[in-house]
């Protein structure tokens, strides 16, 4: 039973991690795109503050739950798909912090455009290109971890199965 809890706090981890973290993404994407400092400053408010206080503290329950799971099952950690799992997932959370940075960034830069009755700067765009591509290579990187999560197999030996 106690297995079965763990499982269910470690899928719900994952939904919330993934799913605010895509969430959060593809707002600031849309807002963006409209070019209005008022609005990309409220969407970027919103989205720093549910990164902060929603989605980090999921990637962190993730992390407590997955390694409870390994002990409660007894399964090693050098397990291949465990080892690359947890080797991509501390490479997304590398990208974290410096999303959150960015995040707050565009935030302030949109907020200080709407104040001045200005436009977005390069700045702001130079800003927005690298927090975008981050976003990109972290969602990337999740994609394939719960893929891994699921199938219980690394990347290597699904291509081992197409080919």
């Amino acid at each position: 039973m106690l297995y079965l809890c763990l499982k269910y706090l470690h899928v719900i981890a994952a939904i919330f991690l993934f799913g605010f973290g895509m969430g959060s993404f593809l707002y600031l994407i849309a807002a963006s795109r409209t070019a209005n400092p008022q609005v990309i400053a409220h969407v970027a408010r919103m989205v720093v503050r549910f990164d902060t206080w929603i989605t980090t503290p999921a990637g962190f329950a993730q992390i407590i739950t997955g390694y409870l799971l390994l002990r409660v099952s007894g399964l090693p950690m050098s397990t291949e798909w465990v080892l690359i799992s947890l080797i991509i997932f501390f490479s997304v959370g590398l990208l974290w912090l410096p999303v959150l940075v960015l995040q707050k960034r565009l935030y302030v830069m949109a907020s200080n455009a709407q104040v001045a009755g200005g436009v977005l700067d390069e700045d702001f765009h130079s800003v927005y290109r690298k927090w975008f591509w981050m976003g990109v290579v972290g969602f990337v990187g999740m994609f394939v971890i719960v893929l891994m999560m699921v199938t219980k197999l690394t990347p290597a030996q699904w291509l081992s199965l197409l080919g």
